[in-house]
């Protein structure tokens, strides 16, 4: 019986000496009662803002249009007005007079973007090469949408034989 009151005297001696209620938590020796005098306690909060992805179509290709090839030139096309324009040795035609390209952005309700449009237009063969023409990008979307146009230039080499060029350039939009 003996046995059993000291074990049960030390199992309450070590609740209270690690209860809550008598932990001395602030070490002041009063053994954390309820008048502590230097103590504060705030809660902290946390958020996070999840936007919408963010979306990037070509609505409408870049097209240089048809011309007819003699001495070396250029084929330009009009970013915001979509005309094109020929010098040195390239003849247009009517038969397709080209357009500037398109390009469609959705994302997060009036959200900033960033637009860049790379400088080059690659991968044509027969030592065509080309740069594009963008300017006055959209930095902010106008509800969840925005729209640009490409524009571009092309060099043709002298004597460019008949055939059906194409190439590639890139477009890449983000939120800042």
């Amino acid at each position: 019986m003996k046995n059993l009151l000291l074990a049960a005297a030390a199992a309450a001696l070590t609740f209270a000496a690690f209860s809550p209620a008598f932990a001395d938590d602030d070490h002041n020796g009063n053994g954390g009662s309820s008048n502590v005098v230097n103590r504060a306690i705030a809660t902290g909060t946390g958020q996070l803002t999840v936007f919408m992805p963010i979306t990037l179509a070509q609505t409408q290709g870049l097209d240089f249009g048809a011309i007819t090839s003699g001495a070396s030139g250029t084929v330009a096309i009009d970013q915001a007005s979509g005309a094109r324009t020929v010098a040195g040795g390239v003849g247009a035609l009517a038969v397709n007079v080209g357009q500037s390209g398109a390009f469609a952005v959705s994302g997060q309700l009036n959200a900033a973007i960033n637009v860049v449009v790379g400088a080059n237009i690659t991968g044509f063969t027969g030592g065509l090469t080309g740069t594009t023409v963008a300017a006055n990008l959209p930095t902010k979307l106008t509800g969840n949408n925005a729209t640009f146009n490409v524009g571009g230039s092309l060099n043709i080499p002298a004597s460019t034989p008949a055939g059906v060029y194409t190439g590639a350039y890139t477009v890449a939009v983000n939120y800042p």
